[in-house]
């Protein structure tokens, strides 16, 4: 039986990885920001090639954590823009290796989506 507290611990299981996650993909190169709205957009668009991700361009919503009946993570699903001066399938696999080893699971486990070029 799923009980409250379960429920609000397994989600702050989720909500940790998420933002590890985030943070390890963002370091990624060629990696602009993760799934964005129009504000991240703009912010992307707006910063220098090669000096990071831009200011407010790291929405955590890029990434979704599936979590198992132990509470443990058996899928994540990762969004992101790449930045055109890269090859988005290089990228995407340095993603889907990043999120892999900060969440602990093998890479099959890992889907990733190019959501856009910039």
């Amino acid at each position: 039986m799923n009980t409250p507290r379960a429920a609000s611990a397994s989600g702050a299981v989720a909500v940790a990885v998420s933002a590890a996650v985030a943070d390890a993909v963002l370091e990624v190169p060629g990696v602009a920001c993760l799934r964005p709205g129009l504000r991240s957009l703009l912010h992307t668009a707006a910063r220098r090639p090669g000096t990071g991700p831009a200011a407010g361009a790291d929405d955590r919503s890029g990434v979704h954590v599936t979590l198992g009946a132990a509470g443990t993570v058996t899928a994540l699903h990762v969004e992101f823009v790449a930045r055109a001066q890269h090859r988005a399938a290089d990228v995407a696999r340095a993603v889907r290796t990043a999120a892999a080893g900060t969440a602990s699971v093998p890479r099959a486990a890992v889907k990733v989506t190019v959501t856009g070029v910039v």
